[in-house]
């Protein structure tokens, strides 16, 4: 049983998240729009097409993560070459990125930030309750056992943007697309994107809303249908390298599917393939990056332009108490991996893939901070 007391939790959406209205974006002219003409970008019934920049052109992704986070110096088979003092001007992250199993923990793991750590306001998760799959988008109760399958634990999608949970679980790549189409065209000033007194270096959440609602607009009534991140309407996010080809392929062109690599074994479980590692093979091994990470980094990107003498390059030096030795992490459990014997900061851990039966233990509570939906944990 879980005392209250010990989450941080929310059963509702914060009113004020949401700020203005949908309705007023909308309505508001656009600055120079009408005089730009349309990337030649398929468009979903419904949804806007992304416009060209007036004059704006942000750089290409990759760069932009590469500085928000930079990353170590590797071997060619991935391992680290130098390990270094680890501060918020100094310290850097993993290149070689296979599995998410240490997203949350100090860098010198080989994870990266999780949603939570960069404060992803449309992230939706489950409470850190001690059920299974605590801290995902996967909502399971709190009675559930752990053998439960996380395709059985429901993502919140709304059906509106005006109730309890406002506009529910907003995939991070297309906050990515939103904002970066966003900027592009002009939508909002920077003095618009961004309140430091409240929200600090991170994009203001009602204005993002606004930009994600104007290229994808919701139906009243309708859960909304986000396109894949690998589709040119989804933001044609290049590190994803997504699996459909097939464990033994891992090379381009990469077929639709999860970016997580699972043996055939595996998917045919039906257990949850966000613990199989990311592509880890091939001429794009170790590349793939989370949507959520890039988002991050776009709004380290932005704020530094913004507020340079507020926001700094990187975003450690944004958020320093990452590295707080006293931080409640907001690391998930993972299943018993076939690599477990390897040491946790190796390139062998990180290639386990999981064992068959499944083998899956949820941990016990604990208090992480941040914006959690509760009502099928309590239900």
């Amino acid at each position: 049983m879980v005392k209250l007391s010990t989450l941080f939790v929310f059963s509702s959406f914060p009113a004020a998240i949401l700020g203005s209205s949908l309705e007023a974006q909308k309505n508001k002219e656009l600055r120079g729009v009408g005089e730009r003409k349309l990337k030649s970008v398929k468009t979903p019934k419904g949804m806007k097409s992304p416009k060209s920049p007036p004059g704006t052109k942000l750089p290409e992704i990759g760069s932009v993560i590469n500085n928000a986070f930079p990353m170590w110096e590797i071997d060619e088979g991935g391992n680290r070459v130098n390990v270094k003092e680890c501060t918020p001007n100094s310290c850097e992250w993993n290149p070689f990125y296979v599995t998410k199993r240490y997203d949350g923990l100090h860098p010198d793991f080989g994870g990266h930030p999780t949603d939570f750590d960069v404060k992803y306001a449309f992230f939706f998760a489950s409470p850190f309750g001690g059920q299974p799959y605590s801290g995902t988008p996967h909502h399971c109760s709190r009675n559930a056992p752990d053998d439960i399958k996380a395709k059985d634990c429901a993502k919140i999608e709304t059906t509106t943007d005006k109730g309890a949970s406002g506009p529910g679980h907003v995939p991070p790549h297309i906050a990515l697309a939103s904002l970066t189409w966003g900027v592009e065209n002009g939508l909002f000033s920077m003095e618009e994107i961004f309140d430091y007194d409240i929200h600090h270096c991170r994009v203001i959440p009602h204005v993002l809303l606004d930009m994600i609602r104007y290229y994808f607009p919701r139906v009243e009534g309708e859960k909304v249908a986000y396109p894949p991140p690998i589709t040119a309407e989804g933001g044609d996010f290049q590190y994803e390298f997504p699996s459909g080809n097939g464990l033994d392929n891992q090379e381009p062109p990469y077929a639709p599917g999860p970016p997580h690599w699972c043996t055939p074994d595996m998917a045919a479980s039906g257990h949850w393939d966000g613990v199989c590692p990311y592509v880890f093979e091939g001429p794009d091994a170790g590349k793939y990056r989370h949507p959520h990470i890039a988002y991050a980094a776009l709004e380290v990107y932005l704020a530094n332009i913004a507020m340079p003498d507020k926001c700094a390059k990187t975003w450690l030096q944004n958020n320093p108490d990452f590295l707080d030795l006293d931080r409640i992490t907001t690391d998930t459990p993972f299943p018993v991996m076939s690599n477990d014997s390897y040491a946790r900061d190796t390139v062998q851990n990180w290639l386990g893939q999981p064992v068959l039966p499944w083998d899956y233990a949820s941990d016990g509570p604990k208090a992480v901070e941040g914006v959690f939906a509760t009502q099928v944990y309590f239900s």
